[in-house]
């Protein structure tokens, strides 16, 4: 029993650590675009299951409209070699531009820093967020971080290079 539990957890560990990579500062350097890849099947099935009329309509309406919305936003990411985060946002036609910063702890996870303009003071977007490089190396990906130390993978987010 104790040589299957070991297994079991020195498989879940391995697999946890496959699936997302360190990421290291040369590597982050440059412009990326923040992803929110929703699936709208998924959606729309979900809403179908819904047995009343009326809810079904109303929700199917309002999912559209949120959707058209998310994909709308353009969101550029670049990150400077001082530290420094240029995001640039277009939504609608209107651009806007936020600073942030940014750096890579000792885990090898990149963390996200937003600049509060009231008393320069920094504080993290979220405590518990943290961007690893996914398997395959070509997105980061953010995790959310539990009190624990696991990582919990947001799967509808990432960000791609430009």
């Amino acid at each position: 029993m104790k040589k299957l539990i070991t297994l079991m957890l020195l498989v879940g560990i391995s697999g946890s650590l496959a699936a997302q990579s360190k990421v290291k500062e040369r590597d982050v350097v440059g412009e990326w675009e923040l992803v929110i890849d929703i699936d709208r099947r998924e959606i729309e099935e979900e809403i179908e299951e819904e047995s009343n009329w009326l809810a079904r309509r109303f929700a199917k309406s309002v999912s559209n409209f949120a959707l058209d919305i998310v994909e709308s936003i353009d969101i550029v990411m670049d990150f400077k070699d001082d530290g420094d985060l240029k995001i640039t946002a277009n939504v609608f036609g209107a651009r806007e531009v936020e600073w942030a910063s940014w750096y890579i702890n000792r885990d090898g996870e990149l963390i996200i820093e937003d600049l509060d303009d009231r008393d320069d003071d920094h504080f993290t977007l979220s405590d518990s967020d943290v961007w690893l490089f996914d398997k395959d190396e070509d997105h980061l990906v953010p995790y959310e971080k539990s009190r624990r130390g696991r990582l919990a993978e947001n799967e509808d987010v990432y960000l791609r290079r430009r």
